[in-house]
């Protein structure tokens, strides 16, 4: 009998959480009062199932969302995938005491009570900005964030002063940071048709010059910002203008919009192409 993979494992509280209406925090406390069974089963705290796993609370079965049926035409399986524009300020996660604004709370304008289901693919920091692809479906996350996918980020970089030919040599060559060596697989001068995809803030735009173009392969913390500290170009402003074949393209700051067919069609031709995970 195949074992599924640990990427294709789920933490039961969130689990708990997608089916019940509860927090991970409300889960965890109800896991820890014995309240919730697998096929009369009691799971414990942290533990990893599969998506579709039976789950009780109380003893009333939690029933999974519907999810669309695998579709031959559709490489992602019908999977709902959203790109944004996400403005400075917002963390992207559900729940943090220092947060100013979380994920769910910026959507919940334009989500409604669907916005507590949404998850991020990858995540930008609190002052990042630009485009953040969006999912309620846990089973595409990892497949889409994990490196093997080969999906680059591209990103503007606005620094006070420009980049040169050697600071650009340096992250394509590589630099090591806390966490091991990061490397850039583009570096170049930001072209017109990108800087268009970038909104203006304030009323005194910076000179062209200072903005600068990276893409990398992952998505470490606060990688470029490291990077080009390391560099010493602090970074001043930091928008994803791609993700894969995916571009922030005219989407407004804040605003949502369905991934395309044509977009849909090259991520599930990049994910047929990456290697498969030993063990799987």
């Amino acid at each position: 009998m195949r074992r599924p993979p640990l990427t294709e494992l789920v933490r039961v509280n969130v689990l708990i959480a997608e089916r019940s209406g509860l927090s991970r925090r409300g889960a965890d406390a109800a896991i820890a009062e014995g309240r919730v069974t697998s096929s009369g089963r009691s799971v414990v705290i942290g533990e990893r199932l599969e998506p579709a796993v039976a789950l009780e609370l109380d003893g009333k079965a939690l029933v999974a969302a519907a999810r669309a049926a695998l579709n031959g035409d559709d490489p992602l399986g019908g999977v709902r995938l959203l790109a944004w524009n996400k403005p400075p300020g917002v963390t992207t996660t559900h729940s943090d005491p220092h947060a100013v604004i979380t994920l769910p709370q910026a959507l919940a304008g334009q989500l409604g009570a669907d916005a507590a289901r949404i998850l991020s693919i990858g995540r930008l920091d609190r002052e990042s900005e630009g485009l953040l692809l969006l999912t309620p479906e846990r089973r595409i996350v990892s497949r889409l964030a994990h490196p093997r996918a080969g999906l680059r980020r591209g990103y503007a970089a606005l620094t006070s002063v420009p980049l040169g030919e050697a600071e650009r040599t340096r992250l394509l060559a590589g630099i090591r940071l806390t966490d091991g060596w990061a490397r850039a697989v583009e570096a170049r001068p930001l072209r017109p048709d990108e800087a268009a995809e970038i909104r203006p803030r304030g009323p005194v735009q910076p000179h062209p010059a200072c903005w600068s173009f990276i893409a990398i392969a992952e998505g470490r913390h606060h990688e470029v910002r490291r990077m080009y500290g390391a560099i010493e170009r602090p970074v001043n402003r930091l928008v994803r203008i791609a993700y894969g074949p995916v571009r922030l393209g005219s989407l407004d700051v804040g605003a949502l919009r369905e991934v395309s067919d044509s977009e849909r069609a090259e991520l599930g031709a990049l994910l047929a192409a990456a290697p498969t995970q030993a063990g799987a």
